[in-house]
């Protein structure tokens, strides 16, 4: 458990109610999504999800998830997030764990999916050992698909910085006024960047096949935007504005990517 571990309970209570961010959320599922569906074999078998927040909060990446696979499971170290995502997914299997240790035998999955679950970790040890979880529950030639929080961006550089205990229970003192500033309650760990990950990957027994940069808008004025629109604009403008954030997702294409994504990303095969 980290130390910011109690912090769960009241974050997965306030969002479940409040559901704030609500825009951001669509945006964010639908990137994701969209990687999933490059990465990922068209047809594959179990698969794992290493966090139940997208599917607890908003649509999740199930759906997709689901049209590949043969059965999703998926782990979290929160109860409530757990119970929610099985609310929207009664199809979804869950169970309550750390995924630095866990219940699942060597090899169980044909594919893990990992989207920044274990940028909420506080050391890059404890980021190897789940990375070395991943491997071991996962079959040889299986496929990872894994994003983080991306150290090479300033923005996520400097809330890295920030003394984030303080802050979080801040966030959650001021209740959705926070979200709608564009902070977020959780916390914020350790991370690994993509040059880095490309070096340890092989270590673990991995084959590293790609890597991208994706959510490249700024996210805090991403968020404070969608916040308002959210609560005033037609639904016909919420999904405009929804598609001028997808089209930054164009910078990826470009040579200074690992500069403005917000997330590395890396498709990896068991060896």
């Amino acid at each position: 458990m980290t130390r910011e571990d109690e912090l769960w309970p009241p974050i997965a209570e306030l969002w479940l109610q409040r559901r704030p961010q609500a825009l951001w959320r669509r945006h964010s599922d639908r990137v994701n999504m969209r990687l999933l569906e490059r990465w990922l074999p068209r047809k594959t078998g179990r698969t794992l999800k290493t966090d139940a927040f997208d599917e607890a909060v908003g649509e999740g990446l199930y759906p997709t998830l689901a049209a590949h696979a043969r059965s999703v499971v998926a782990v979290d170290v929160s109860p409530e997030l757990l119970a929610a995502a099985r609310d929207r997914y009664p199809e979804l299997e869950t169970v309550e764990a750390d995924v630095r240790r866990l219940p699942f035998a060597d090899g169980e999955f044909d594919a893990v999916v990992s989207n920044s679950t274990l940028d909420h970790l506080e050391s890059t040890c404890e980021i190897v050992a789940a990375l070395r979880e991943l491997a071991r529950v996962l079959r040889p030639a299986g496929r990872l698909v894994l994003t983080l929080d991306n150290p090479a961006n300033p923005l996520v550089a400097l809330t890295k910085l920030l003394p984030r205990g303080p802050l979080n229970r801040a966030w959650l003192g001021r209740g959705a006024r926070g979200a709608r500033l564009g902070l977020v309650p959780y916390y914020v760990g350790a991370t690994l960047g993509v040059r880095r990950l490309e070096r340890l990957l092989p270590e673990l027994g991995f084959d590293v096949d790609a890597t991208d940069g994706i959510v490249h808008v700024p996210r805090p004025l991403a968020v404070v935007a969608g916040e308002s629109l959210g609560r005033h604009a037609r639904p016909a403008l919420q999904e405009r504005f929804l598609t001028a954030l997808m089209a930054f997702e164009r910078l990826s294409a470009l040579p200074t990517r690992f500069l403005t994504a917000h997330f590395v990303a890396v498709r990896a095969t068991r060896r």
